[in-house]
């Protein structure tokens, strides 16, 4: 087992931004983008050169506690608008001859990949990496979450490529189309027959079948209040997504899987009491 940890950036940075008010630009547009989460100048600054000094001390100190081979960086759900209105920001894509957010973020990623490879490991991160350029390719890991067409893509780039669509494999998405069912809906109504059935490789030539390294099932919390819900949510979703990664498509079944797995709830419950 490989440990990867997480310290997703730029964005999803408001508790650092909190506590370090340093990495904010001062003549920042208050509220000029938002998170879909709803937090306001959520990102840290690509041009803020004390940015890179407090992830260089925290990849460090990350490198030094988990003795994998990556660190996974996130860089996901960056607003489009996001640092449009800090001054120091626009003068910096002025300066290099860059246009948009996408493309600054690319730049920041790039730094971020020299930084980690510095200490010894390669980066890894959601599929948004890519974008805007990209950067190095090579011994990169990415994540493909936002629909199943990326896993190609990703690969076809050259990037070694983890599948996780929300169409199949996020079991925080509804599995049912009841009125009280619970999950969320960005990604359809994820069944577990879906969850068992997708196979990633499926869009992969034979020549890139070696870029896809894995699946990942993830579910997201804020909104899991009970451990039954929890369990409701996850299971038998978990163990279709391991099912379908460790196991050839000619080799798998629905109906055995279906009827196996009806004797989960009752060992959930079980271990619940």
């Amino acid at each position: 087992i490989e440990i990867v940890p997480e310290i997703d950036v730029p964005g999803h940075s408001t508790a650092a931004l909190a506590a370090l008010p340093k990495l904010k630009d001062p003549n920042e547009t208050p509220n000029s983008y938002h998170s879909i989460q709803g937090y306001p100048n959520n990102a840290l600054n690509p041009a803020i050169e004390a940015t890179y000094d407090f992830l260089e001390t925290v990849f460090r100190q990350v490198a030094d506690l988990f003795p994998g081979r990556y660190i996974h960086v996130g860089a996901d759900e960056v607003d489009a608008a996001a640092w449009q209105g800090s001054p120091i920001a626009t003068a910096m894509k002025r300066e290099m001859g860059l246009t948009n957010t996408v493309q600054l973020q690319s730049h920041f990623l790039q730094r971020l990949q020299k930084l980690v490879r510095g200490l010894g490991k390669e980066l890894a991160g959601w599929d948004e990496v890519s974008d805007g350029g990209g950067i190095d390719p090579v011994r990169t890991v990415l994540v493909a979450w936002q629909k199943p067409e990326v896993i190609a893509r990703l690969a076809k780039s050259g990037y070694g490529v983890v599948a996780s669509p929300g169409q199949a494999y996020y079991l925080d998405m509804a599995q049912a189309d009841g009125w009280n069912e619970p999950g969320g809906s960005w990604a359809g109504t994820v069944t577990p027959e879906a969850s068992y059935e997708y196979e990633a490789a499926s869009d992969l030539p034979p020549e890139l079948s070696g870029q896809l390294i894995g699946v990942q099932a993830c579910i997201w919390g804020e909104h899991l209040v009970s451990v039954a819900l929890f369990n409701h949510m996850v299971f038998p979703r978990l163990a279709a997504v391991a099912e379908a990664g460790w196991t050839l498509g000619q080799n798998k079944n629905w109906l055995r899987f279906a009827l196996l797995s009806r004797g989960l709830p009752q060992l959930l419950s079980d271990a619940e009491r």
